[in-house]
């Protein structure tokens, strides 16, 4: 028996890899074949990749940052002195 691609109700298969075929094909043996299979998820080398693109980006975050934050103290000039805070003796 051979099936037509246009009997296949739907075109993915459930979370347990199941398809629906109709019930014209009901209590008939039916032999499936997979030809490709995807994954939702990355595979390790695309993690690997991202992980390392993440932390170069947060390692150059991290300096424009301490670049940044040096000229903003440095533009607030020397702190004041304040009294009683023993630097006076």
């Amino acid at each position: 028996m051979e099936i037509e691609t246009d009997d296949i109700r739907t075109k993915e298969a459930d979370d347990r890899g199941r398809l629906y075929l109709g019930t014209e094909y009901a209590n008939k043996h039916v032999t499936v074949a997979v030809v490709d299979v995807e994954t939702d998820r990355p595979d390790e080398d695309e993690l690997a990749a991202a992980y390392r693109d993440a932390a170069e980006s947060a390692r150059e975050v991290t300096d424009d940052w301490e670049h940044a934050s040096d000229e903003a103290w440095e533009s607030l000039g020397p702190s004041p002195r304040i009294e009683g805070s023993g630097d006076d003796e």
